[in-house]
């Protein structure tokens, strides 16, 4: 087994595993090989007996042949590796991780070892550990896509995404890194941004299918309904078998009201996946739309059958019930649509008119005024995006103090949103008005406290105002927020070393410098903090 042994043929070993193989208990390996143990055992020939059974799929046997050449080469990391990759690739990664452990302490710059027990650690839903090994790879090469497309995971899992955004942006941008920026931009409310980096990527790839479904749900969400429509249409000429793309061409054309082109391309993809549940629920809705109440109750009915917690089915299926003149049933299922998490305000309305008809006119009060709320709180949100978007292209076209006024109506709109608040601050930035600033960014974390990148800036801001200990406890926050946020860690050394605490400074320079090895800046002031604490 060569060393360029590398995690996609570990993952392949794991699925190749899964074929049943009755003579993987005997662990017979060949007569050449089992003669020269016997005569003269060495660990290379147990490397080349744990090679062939890895190459006929017996890992077990793989794994006790690495097993005993150890017991002569303790100190081999190579065969600590193979012990470990064979583990793993038995299905057994419990015992996979104390020998690529060692691997990894006898040969620290070897990347493979440091990836699979990354993979190790991350499927016994050890994400720490995992995090720290991804995080290792990544200083001994910057540019693996492996460890950068994990530790991306991990963050956005976190909820990190100013950092999957800072470890994205620079990476090789294959179609897996593209996805995950989008994503971390889609989370961070940047559309604009998601929107350009899967066009760029589909300019590589115009074909692929995961791409074109992503930016066709971006542009959605930027209202940008005909570019959806258009981008789903030629996917689904592309892919006319691929079920799973033309259920998204035909979910785009019935947000688009596209009922001419949708109803029938909804009962041809019913036809070739009739208990599919969301072909049945798309149909009901179309033939909801235009009066087929009777076919829409049946889709409807099956489609609730098969997902009864998809509050949309029960939603549609309580109009159509309403339709077809039977308000109990219509009832049952629009109150199961609420209780599911129903929130738009047409649910309300709709049961309003249901309970009337059943004469709880109390009942039916109380929803039209849930639903006058409800309305207001989407119009509400729909004005803060709009305001947003109208401040982004104020700030990019130098137009500050218009920013900041679009930026406060945005906010005032939708006082909860910590994003929204934020980029108020940023347009505050701009103008230098630092107290207004303050202001916006104390909002933030007052309604997220964990906003790591808001704490930053208040931490640089007190600092800027000579209050270090107000600035140290903001960078604090900010690294216990996001551990893998670099500039904090390097703003908490300074802070730091200006009150003359020198371990501490150095601990967390060392921290800056454990995620990126290379950063200029925590260099610098690494060997200043050296300097210090030298005198």
């Amino acid at each position: 087994m060569s060393n360029g042994f590398t995690i996609r043929n570990a993952l392949l070993f794991s699925i190749l595993a899964l074929a049943p193989n009755p003579a993987a208990a005997e662990c017979a390996g060949p007569p050449s090989l089992e003669a020269k143990l016997g005569s003269h055992p060495d660990p290379q020939t147990y490397d080349a007996l744990g090679s062939w059974f890895g190459d006929h799929r017996q890992f077990d046997c793989a794994a006790q042949a690495y097993q005993s050449g150890l017991r002569l080469a303790p100190d081999s990391a190579r065969l600590s590796y193979l012990t470990g990759l064979s583990f793993y690739s038995a299905g057994k990664p419990e015992l996979a991780v104390t020998p690529l452990q060692d691997s990894v302490r006898l040969a620290a710059q070897v990347l493979k070892a440091h990836l699979l027990l990354g993979a190790v650690l991350e499927q016994l839903q050890r994400h720490g550990a995992a995090k720290a090994e991804w995080q290792a790879a990544l200083k001994i090469d910057p540019h693996s896509e492996i460890a950068i497309g994990a530790l991306s995971k991990t963050l956005l899992a976190e909820g990190d995404y100013a950092s999957a955004i800072a470890l994205l942006r620079s990476a090789p941008r294959s179609e897996d890194a593209a996805l995950s920026l989008a994503l971390a931009y889609d989370k961070s409310k940047m559309l604009d941004q998601a929107s350009a980096a899967l066009k760029q990527a589909l300019l590589t790839k115009p074909g692929s299918i995961r791409l074109n479904s992503a930016l066709t749900t971006v542009l959605v969400k930027q209202t940008h309904i005909q570019d959806a429509v258009r981008l789903a249409e030629k996917c689904a000429r592309l892919h006319p078998k691929n079920l799973d793309v033309q259920k998204l061409y035909l979910r785009v054309l019935v947000l688009n009201d596209d009922t001419k082109i949708a109803l029938p391309l909804s009962h041809k993809l019913l036809a070739l996946a009739p208990h599919d549940q969301d072909f049945l629920y798309l149909t009901g809705v179309l033939e909801r739309g235009v009066g087929q109440y009777d076919a829409a109750r049946d889709h409807l009915r099956e489609a609730v059958a098969l997902d009864p917690n998809y509050y949309n089915s029960r939603y549609n299926l309580g109009v159509v019930l309403a339709e077809l003149k039977d308000p109990t049933g219509a009832r049952d299922q629009l109150e199961k649509a609420i209780a599911l998490g129903a929130t738009e305000p047409e649910i309300r309305f709709k049961l309003a008119n249901v309970l009337r008809t059943l004469g709880d006119t109390q009942a039916a009060q109380e929803q039209l005024k849930l639903y006058q709320q409800e309305l207001k709180q989407r119009s509400d949100n729909t004005l803060a995006a709009s305001k947003t978007a109208q401040a982004d292209r104020a700030l990019a076209a130098g137009d500050n103090a218009r920013a900041v006024a679009l930026c406060r109506e945005a906010t005032a709109a939708a006082p909860k949103d910590a994003l929204l608040a934020y980029k108020l601050s940023l347009a505050l930035d701009k103008t230098g008005d630092t107290v207004a600033e303050r202001e916006a960014l104390e909002q933030v974390i007052q309604i997220d406290p964990d906003f790591a990148i808001a704490h930053n800036q208040l931490g640089y801001l007190a600092s800027q105002n000579g209050d270090s200990a107000a600035a140290e406890e903001h960078f604090r926050q900010a690294v216990h927020a996001a551990p893998t946020y670099t500039q904090a860690w390097i703003s908490l050394a300074a802070t730091l070393g200006m009150e003359s605490k020198v371990p501490e400074a150095q601990e967390a320079i060392a921290s800056a410098l454990r995620i990126d090895p290379k950063n200029v800046q925590a260099l610098d002031l690494s060997h200043a903090l050296a300097t210090q604490g030298a005198h």
